[in-house]
């Protein structure tokens, strides 16, 4: 099992002033906005969670209204099952999306 699997625990979220987090052992990755595979390498599950179908009426006009990338309202709806942990809030083309991951439940 690769050596950065021991770094994908559960730290506590400190998003900035906009409402943006990554975990430390984000891979730094340009060409894919989800890094599936690597998770998957590292035994990983991954939930990924959009702004637009999981914020409020509200944040999403005051988002909308305003024109900055600024989700700090949002507090993203947890998955079903036990075990998963934020592991990044980011800004994408398409809006912001929380990443939640948790280790695969192996059989």
């Amino acid at each position: 099992m690769p050596e950065e699997t021991f770094l994908i625990q559960p730290l506590p979220v400190e998003r900035d002033a906009t409402g943006y987090w990554t975990h430390p052992a984000w891979p730094s990755t340009e060409d894919e906005l989800i890094p599936y595979a690597w998770f998957d390498s590292r035994g990983m599950e991954v939930h990924e969670l959009a702004f637009e179908y999981d914020a409020s009426e509200e944040e999403q006009a005051s988002w909308l209204a305003e024109g900055l990338a600024d989700c700090a309202a949002w507090n993203p709806s947890k998955p079903d099952g036990d075990r998963w942990f934020i592991f990044s809030i980011h800004d994408t083309d398409d809006g912001p999306i929380c990443v939640w991951v948790r280790k695969r439940v192996t059989p």
